[in-house]
């Protein structure tokens, strides 16, 4: 096929968007303070409080692992133990860095639909406390908002499982990577987000939206906020020139950008799950509600769409492939994705 290839790998493969590269360039001017003391990082705090619109201690990051080792390694003790479902990916997409780096065991329970329910964790919670001091001591409920297959939590959802945590006595993570992308599905801000969930603590994402590298931890719990500037340092996630960092955020909420960028991924992916649902071989595997978009194909297909699209094989027993849109998917790609699929289907009926 002649088509120039199309790029649906993943929102980490995109470019930075140029208002966050122009931050970067008019960052770079003079010298500046180093490790966050910077006039730049104190705006960009300010911003993202205000966005959240409560009390809340941020620290800019450089990788949305580090974000999640350095909030888990605040909220857990060695004992302890941190619920999540099966496809986390504090579980099995981040090399083991929970485990290896906080210490924890990570306890798994089956997704629905890419979520935990209440019924789940109150089962694992009741398995592990059966046996007192010779099981683990279950402390922090860990989820994805949107989750690992794309799907959201709303508002409603979260609500229930914040009500959950408090009666149990778990504190409440949220791995954010992609977080603007579930507020756009929800047509909310972010401090509704914040608001229904409780959340104790989160890992909030940017560079799946246009930034360059850059990711933040928000602490909403007070108590944890204790040693945290120590653990930065320690959990290798404090740079020197935190300038850079931080200046992207400030256009990315002053003007909010985040919202920009999302939706238009958003948009894209659900014009692209029309475009599945158009050809009677391919089928869903999940609702499509943000940028990720999980197809069912016939094996046969998989080559072919892969010699045309950069796209992952995301599971070879099931024939899944995985699709992702980005801020910059672009109508022409969507246009040649169509004319692909289709001369696929009439080579191979």
């Amino acid at each position: 096929m002649s088509h120039k290839k199309i790029c649906l790998a993943s929102d980490n493969w995109t470019p930075a968007h140029p208002l966050i590269l122009k931050a970067v360039v008019e960052a770079n001017e003079g010298n500046a303070p180093s490790y966050g003391s910077d006039p730049w990082t104190e705006e960009a705090k300010q911003l993202m409080q205000q966005a959240f619109k409560r009390p809340c201690e941020v620290f800019m990051v450089p990788s949305g692992t580090g974000a999640n080792v350095f909030a888990l390694k605040l909220s857990c003790r060695a004992f302890e133990s941190i619920i999540c479902t099966d496809i986390a990916h504090i579980h099995y997409q981040e090399s083991g860095a929970a485990e290896a780096v906080v210490g924890c065991k990570l306890l798994t329970v089956p997704h629905q639909g890419g979520k935990l329910t209440e019924e789940s964790v109150l089962k694992k919670l009741r398995s592990e406390r059966a046996f007192g001091k010779h099981s683990t001591s279950a402390r922090v409920l860990s989820i994805t908002q949107p989750t690992e297959v794309g799907t959201v939590y709303s508002l409603k959802e979260l609500q229930s499982l914040s009500k959950l945590c408090k009666e149990e006595g778990l504190l409440l993570h949220i791995d954010g990577s992609r977080l603007y992308n579930a507020a756009v599905f929800l047509n909310v801000h972010l401090n509704e987000l914040v608001d229904a969930s409780s959340v104790d603590i989160l890992s909030l994402g940017g560079t799946k939206n246009g930034l360059l590298g850059a990711e933040s931890l928000i602490i909403f719990n007070s108590d944890l906020q204790e040693g945290s500037d120590h653990l930065q340092k320690q959990t290798l996630q404090l740079l020197s020139k935190m300038r850079y960092l931080s200046a992207q955020y400030i256009p990315f909420f002053k003007t909010d950008l985040w919202r920009t960028l999302a939706t238009h991924a958003n948009s894209k992916a659900e014009q692209i799950a029309s475009i599945i649902q158009s050809i009677p071989q391919l089928s869903l595997s999940y609702p499509v509600e943000t940028n990720q978009i999980f197809f069912k194909a016939p094996a046969s297909w998989i080559p072919l769409i892969q010699e045309s699209v950069f796209c992952y094989l995301w599971d070879k027993e099931k024939n899944e492939i995985r699709f992702i849109a980005s801020w910059n998917t672009s109508e022409q790609d969507l246009i040649e994705l169509r004319s692909i699929l289709l001369k696929i289907s009439q080579t191979l009926s």
